[in-house]
């Protein structure tokens, strides 16, 4: 169930956020590829400096999208929690802050259509964020699965989909975590919120068959 909430200018997931999380990385893989590329014109050469200084640039590139793909996360995090204490005050004690995607989402700047808490309750998983709140309830869910986004191209990501069906429809919660400062240290909690959202449905009766892929 989707509840778009007032808010038409977010202050959390911005444009200059989404930006910035491209725009390092792109700095950090940029001089040494140019370089390498250069090179290898000016010397009509594919083997050689010019294709060490492109397999340098390639490294240096994931590693600076390891750390500053997901900017200024943790602030995101705490001024959110702010902002939602103070307009709705329902965050649940247990929640985890996570990135999100409806099915249809194809943004050009990140994977994550917005950012946001997915709140464990009693009888339904809720996401929630500055503009909308989704939920899910534990009859709606069928499977736990995994499955691949843009950030799993680079061995960096991918989405925690928590499928089901409503009035004969299939629905799907994509979520990745955002707990943790670098890409890779979330790419490693995902196995554990998987198995969180498992137990969850354990506690709250009968669990579905889950699949992981």
């Amino acid at each position: 169930m989707y509840h778009p909430l007032v808010k038409p200018n977010p202050s959390v997931w911005t444009a200059k956020r989404k930006w910035m999380g491209n725009i390092i990385p792109a700095l950090f893989w940029l001089p040494a590829a140019a370089a390498g590329l250069t090179w290898m014109i000016v010397n009509s050469q594919i083997l050689g400096l010019g294709l060490w200084l492109l397999v340098l640039s390639t490294v240096l590139g994931w590693i600076a999208l390891n750390q500053f793909g997901f900017y200024q996360n943790g602030r995101m995090r705490r001024q959110l929690e702010k902002i939602l204490r103070a307009g709705q005050g329902d965050l649940t004690q247990d929640r985890n802050f996570v990135g999100y995607a409806s099915p249809k989402y194809a943004g050009m700047l990140d994977a994550h259509e917005d950012v946001g808490f997915l709140c464990f309750l009693p009888d339904r998983l809720r996401f929630v964020s500055e503009t909308r709140m989704v939920e899910m309830s534990r009859e709606q869910v069928k499977s736990v699965r995994f499955r691949a986004n843009v950030h799993t191209m680079v061995g960096l990501g991918r989405w925690i989909s928590v499928e089901g069906e409503t009035d004969g429809k299939p629905i799907r919660l994509l979520i990745e975590p955002r707990d943790r400062g670098t890409m890779l240290g979330n790419l490693r909690m995902g196995k554990k919120l998987q198995s969180k959202i498992r137990r969850w449905l354990k506690e709250t009766g009968p669990g579905p068959k889950s699949e992981a892929v």
